[in-house]
């Protein structure tokens, strides 16, 4: 690290925003094309710092970073690490690691997790960047397992009746959000789902109830939610960063969650079904579903692994 300690530098968005988007495009631009727009939006992630490295005057290295509350566990999200191609192996890709860590460790990270949380690049290591995956491994970090992000043209889906018909019988009821229900939404993730309160709220801070997904039971009762995205949907919002790859009309939901104490009535694979629908109907091609550890509950519904990443993380 100490070789290129000159070199490395805060990363100012003004002058240094063009210049580390080409870099991206140099190293990952084939495997991962992303607009500019977009990569922006990501790099301004809440409490983000970043680093660039130079020579000459040229940017020949990045790395990310930002920080979260998540289960009241102050953690730090290493985003991004790129060192153009003339530069790498030769220990600037490990100084800008070590920069990374120690900013986040003095800024009180209690845990630093490779990949983000919203915004984010990915919530794990590409498993198609390989060289990436061998440069983590040799800084220490274990990998965890491996997630995945899930796809499907919803142009030719239909959902199977047994699905709503089992509603029926459960006198479930689902339904688009509104304004009206942001309360108990709202309550019920921070009672049940708190880990996806913030995803909640910051939809909600943008007017965008409509695409909470809710399903009540026969007394009215907030059973289960699942928070969607289309492109309908507020302009601020990073649920969808790849549409170079997906399209401009593409769309995702997640957050699916049902109470535990009204889990095993299908209430699950209904908002799925639903949130299918609804997305359908709003012009939505492809849909995305991302970080699932288990895929095969929504393969029930025809969605199929698009991208795999692994997990790591390091507690201090």
């Amino acid at each position: 690290m100490q070789e290129y300690s000159e070199q490395i530098q805060l990363y100012h968005a003004e002058t240094d925003a063009s210049a580390v988007f080409l870099l991206w495009q140099t190293a990952l631009g084939r495997l991962w094309p992303i607009a500019f727009e977009r990569f922006q939006r990501v790099l301004a992630a809440p409490h983000a710092q970043h680093f660039v490295a130079r020579n000459d005057g040229q940017i020949i290295g990045f790395v990310a970073t930002s920080q979260s509350e998540n289960w009241s566990t102050h953690a730090g999200h290493l985003l991004l690490l790129l060192v153009a191609p003339s530069w790498q192996r030769k220990g600037l890709g490990k100084a800008l690691h070590e920069t990374a860590l120690l900013h986040l460790r003095s800024a009180g990270a209690q845990v630093i997790q490779l990949g983000g949380l919203v915004p984010r690049f990915w919530c794990g290591v590409p498993a198609n960047l390989e060289p990436a995956q061998a440069f983590f491994r040799a800084q220490g970090w274990e990998m965890d397992g491996t997630v995945y992000d899930l796809v499907q043209d919803l142009r030719q889906y239909t959902t199977p009746p047994a699905i709503y018909q089992r509603m029926v019988k459960e006198q479930i009821t689902l339904a688009e959000g509104t304004e009206a229900d942001t309360t108990e939404v709202l309550d019920f993730e921070r009672r049940e789902f708190f880990g996806w309160l913030q995803h909640y709220e910051s939809c909600a801070s943008l007017g965008d109830q409509r695409d909470f997904l809710i399903a009540r039971d026969k007394d009215g009762r907030v059973v289960g939610t699942l928070l969607m995205y289309t492109p309908q949907s507020h302009p601020s919002r990073t649920d969808i960063i790849w549409r170079v790859m997906l399209g401009a009309d593409a769309g995702a939901f997640g957050a699916v969650g049902v109470a535990p104490s009204e889990q095993g009535r299908g209430i699950g694979i209904a908002l799925v079904a639903k949130a299918s629908d609804v997305l359908k109907e709003r012009g939505v091609k492809n849909c995305v579903i991302d970080w699932l550890v288990i895929p095969d509950f929504y393969a029930k519904a025809g969605y199929k692994k698009w991208r795999a990443y692994t997990v790591s993380k390091r507690t201090f």
